[in-house]
């Protein structure tokens, strides 16, 4: 048994009991809709917490406006990125922290608007699922690391086309 993609890198997941999987890590930027805006696909797996930026800045590009809210999970929270993201401009910023939590950030976690953000955020999954499940987004079948770009952008491409054609028939 040969390897068959040389880009592929080994890639552990923060949770427990995960075995390690090789390949490449995808970033996926969603708005209104669940309609995929961006992407990103790393050769690796580099911490998220050095992303969000980058992020930020392809959503002021691609919308030429700054997000005015943005949820993230876990792996994105940082005093450095909340701050980043206040300089940016975002009114509502939902990146629950990594680490243990003073009183006064459980406080701010438990607001409404918070939590509304995390419970958008957590339905991203089901989009990363529906991506793997039916576009094709688990596994490449394009070698290296634009050929797993190329692929990626054709299962982002397809899932929106199937998203706005549904929402143009509402």
């Amino acid at each position: 048994m040969g390897v068959f993609d040389t880009d592929a890198r080994p890639i552990r997941r923060g949770k427990a009991k995960v075995t390690t999987e090789f390949g490449h890590k995808v970033l996926i930027q969603e708005v209104e809709n669940k309609i995929i805006s961006n992407y990103a696909v790393y050769q690796g797996n580099p911490s998220d917490d050095t992303l969000l930026e980058d992020d930020v800045d392809k959503h002021e590009q691609t919308l030429g406006q700054t997000p005015k809210e943005v949820a993230t999970d876990r792996g994105f929270g940082s005093k450095a990125n909340e701050q980043m993201l206040k300089d940016k401009g975002v009114k509502r910023i939902s990146l629950p922290y990594k680490s243990k939590k003073s009183a006064v950030r459980k406080a701010h976690e438990k607001q409404p608007w918070f939590k509304r953000l995390q419970r958008w955020r957590a339905g991203g999954e089901t989009t990363i699922s529906v991506l793997k499940r039916k576009y094709g987004l688990g596994r490449s079948l394009f070698r290296g690391t634009s050929g797993t770009k190329c692929w990626v952008g054709n299962s982002i491409f397809a899932y929106n086309l199937t998203k706005l054609a549904r929402l143009s028939m509402v």
